[in-house]
């Protein structure tokens, strides 16, 4: 893999899977809500019960919607639904309090990807660096992005459940750029995902690299315009 060509106006990042790994904090979080609804006498079952509750009613609404996530689909909006299913009442300041515990356990699992220094640090030795990621709820993910560590690493955070436009769509690439004053084709946006990431990086105009941390064989499919890395630490060798 041959490093990256010249300098870049300003590099991009994707954060799930990229960035940052909820392996197991999704799941542990949507049982966290059961285990908190069993602490307040209202739920008889185990708390595993009511996460696979939650994942039966977001799959329903991803089935509606052509498994796409909606950008309506908010924490509250499943949990009010999961909690209608299971008959469950709640006062408002349980539900709050059930919507804080799912929110604080999702952030306080999400961990830094091993490299992620290097490859930032690499990353300004061209310009600014941003961040650019697929999440209907932007507050959860700012929440995400401090429980892991890396609050105030980016000149801009670019959520689309707050720009209102989704990857692989090139309209939020093209917000970015546009938002940190630079040409999106003097970009570079490193991702794992071929379609959100890579697809949607090239059709903005922008460089793309893909970053693959669980030792797959390279993808097909990908041409000579993508540059490919095993991990962080050989994004920051390509950037340096």
């Amino acid at each position: 893999m041959s490093a990256a060509n010249g300098r870049f106006a300003a590099v991009f990042f994707d954060l799930d899977g990229t960035l940052v790994s909820e392996r197991t904090g999704v799941r542990e979080a949507r049982t966290s809500v059961g285990a908190r609804l069993i602490e307040l006498g209202i739920y008889p079952k185990p708390a595993s019960a009511f996460a696979d509750t939650i994942e039966m009613v977001i799959g329903g609404i991803m089935e509606d919607n052509d498994w796409q996530w909606p950008l309506w689909l908010h924490a509250e909006e499943w949990m009010k639904r999961s909690l209608a299913v299971e008959e469950i009442e709640v006062s408002e300041d349980e539900f709050a309090e059930l919507n804080r515990v799912y929110r604080d356990e999702r952030s306080d699992r999400a961990e830094a990807i091993h490299g992620w220094p290097e490859a930032l640090a690499a990353a300004r030795g061209h310009g600014p660096v941003g961040l650019i990621t697929n999440f209907n709820d932007g507050p959860m993910q700012r929440q995400k992005i401090r429980g892991a560590g890396l609050d105030g690493q980016f000149d801009g955070v670019y959520i689309s459940g707050e720009v209102g436009v989704w990857k692989p769509e090139p309209g939020i690439f093209l917000h970015a750029a546009e938002d940190l004053g630079v040409d999106p084709r003097e970009c570079v946006h490193i991702g794992n995902n071929i379609q959100s990431d890579i697809e949607g990086a090239l059709s903005a105009g922008m460089t793309a690299v893909l970053v693959e941390e669980d030792d797959r064989p390279r993808p097909d499919g990908l041409n000579g315009e993508v540059a490919w890395c095993e991990d962080l630490l050989e994004v920051a060798s390509w950037l340096s």
